[in-house]
């Protein structure tokens, strides 16, 4: 099994704004569920850290392979995720590891 976590920090977004931009995030991340093959496990969660190293959320995904992994990165919903993920966020961190 290989686990994917991301991690991301938003744009300059403040008040009702960023609250609403991270649950528009998380409703899609979570979205990708029962969609993509191999695909066994979605977690997003929203920082609650005050801390300046902290990310803003996370993501963090099971898949059942490798390959799983891979086909992931080409699926139709991934690329529908990333296209109201990216816009929002300026940074973001990956690790895939095999558990």
């Amino acid at each position: 099994m290989i686990r994917h976590v991301v991690m991301w920090r938003l744009k300059s977004i403040s008040g009702d704004a960023r609250k609403e931009a991270l649950e528009q995030i998380r409703a899609a991340l979570e979205a990708q569920r029962e969609r993509i093959p191999g695909l066994l496990r979605v977690e997003v969660g929203l920082n609650s850290s005050a801390s300046r190293h902290a990310a803003d959320f996370s993501l963090i995904c099971d898949f059942a392979d490798a390959a799983s992994l891979g086909e992931y990165h080409k699926h139709p919903a991934h690329f529908a995720t990333r296209a109201i993920v990216d816009p929002l966020v300026d940074h973001h961190w990956i690790v895939d590891y095999e558990v």
